[in-house]
């Protein structure tokens, strides 16, 4: 990702805290020169200021997001700096919870008007030149709300469901011109937004900090918070690679909820280290990962033992999909090849290690296939897969 990103200049909205922050970190981090833009001036120069110091170059930008002058003054302060923009990643977002019969015609059109408006007005802004360079990478932060909905947060629902609406609106028409437009779907994350919302359920129920922040992970089926950086992990994925138009649902390894329905008949008994079946959510893509072999005809060396090949090949079938902007839990199935089914029972606990490391608690489909050889001089283990990219459960 580093080497597809070094170079480029990049704009993050939202970048004063939380995931806007993390994401212009990593895109500095990457070697992208960044504009960092969020309404408060302190916050986005400090975040300018770190990254600065890091040796990155970095620039604070003021902008609302919402209003269509301010976000023209960003285009014109981001083309001064950088001399053009080649990505943009719209993080600026807000969040409230009311009871439906206590939403107010202002909270509605103030949380559409920063989500869903604000990601149109910003890619309005930048888009056109991207096209007309033949390159631009847009991801818009918009949640697993856009996807699925939730109690109590109707405006941020509908909001972050326009985000996606318009994110497959805007990549069809921008199909073909080097131009990708993609959405990342998170479930909560560890910021300051989330704090709000924990400290309104506090504040409605009574309930400790603790007792409140259960309840919210509850909700989405989650273990534990979203660090912001596993985010801007996933939107770096989709700013180094092709794919478009794609929602990416990101629930942090070792969640509870996938992007799949589990599909294991109580027939079959309970399946250990994989799924019978699962069933991919509607308006995701397919993505074929070719056979990748725990060693090479091209590598140099001895070839190393079962256990080490499996991780290798493991990890050549991450790299696929991540570079397609996915992560491990989006793989649906893997088909495991290997030359020696007895060395594969020998090191099942060694594998498993291996697995946990990479995919945590997540089990995709599986085959496992013994062959007589495979084409790669001391391959001992081939495996391919197929994953699924996006879409609403």
């Amino acid at each position: 990702m580093s080497a597809a990103l070094a170079g480029r200049r990049a704009v993050v909205t939202g970048g004063g805290r939380g995931i806007g922050a993390a994401i212009a970190e990593a895109l500095a981090d990457a070697g992208a020169a960044v504009v960092v833009a969020a309404r408060s001036r302190p916050e986005v120069e400090a975040v300018a200021a770190r990254l600065s110091g890091r040796g990155a170059t970095a620039h604070a930008a003021v902008c609302d997001v919402s209003d269509e002058a301010s976000v023209r003054g960003l285009g014109e302060t981001a083309r001064e700096r950088l001399g053009g923009v080649d990505v943009l990643v719209n993080s600026a977002g807000g969040a409230a919870a009311s009871p439906l019969p206590r939403v107010s015609l202002d909270d509605w059109n103030r949380l559409l008007a920063v989500n869903a408006t604000g990601a149109f007005l910003c890619t309005r802004e930048f888009a056109p030149a991207m096209a007309a360079a033949g390159y631009g990478r847009i991801v818009h932060v918009a949640s697993i709300a856009g996807l699925t909905g939730g109690r109590y947060i109707a405006p941020y629902a509908a909001a972050k469901h326009a985000v996606v609406g318009f994110t497959r609106a805007a990549a069809s028409e921008y199909a073909g011109t080097g131009v990708t437009i993609n959405a990342i779907c998170p479930a909560y994350v560890d910021t300051p937004m989330t704090a709000r919302s924990v400290a309104d359920v506090q504040a409605r129920t009574g309930r400790t900090r603790e007792e409140a922040l259960a309840a919210i992970l509850a909700s989405a089926g989650q273990r534990r918070l979203i660090a912001p950086a596993e985010v801007a992990e996933r939107v770096l994925a989709l700013c180094a690679g092709t794919i478009t138009g794609a929602a990416m649902v990101v629930t942090g390894a070792g969640t509870m909820k996938t992007p799949f329905e589990i599909v294991n008949p109580a027939e079959l008994g309970e399946p250990r280290g994989w799924n019978n079946g699962l069933v991919a959510p509607a308006g995701a893509q397919v993505l074929f990962v070719a056979g990748q072999a725990g060693w090479e005809n091209a590598a140099e060396g001895t070839p190393p033992g079962f256990a080490d090949q499996f991780a290798r090949a493991l990890d050549k079938v991450l790299a696929v999909v991540r570079a397609a902007g996915g992560g491990a839990t989006d793989v649906a199935r893997l088909t495991v090849y290997v030359t020696d089914l007895a060395a594969y029972r020998e090191s099942t606990r060694t594998l498993g290690g291996v697995w946990r490391e990479r995919f945590g608690g997540y089990y995709p489909a599986m085959a496992l296939v013994e062959v007589k050889g495979l084409v790669d001089r001391g391959a001992v283990v081939e495996i391919e897969a197929t994953a699924v990219l996006g879409g609403a459960r």
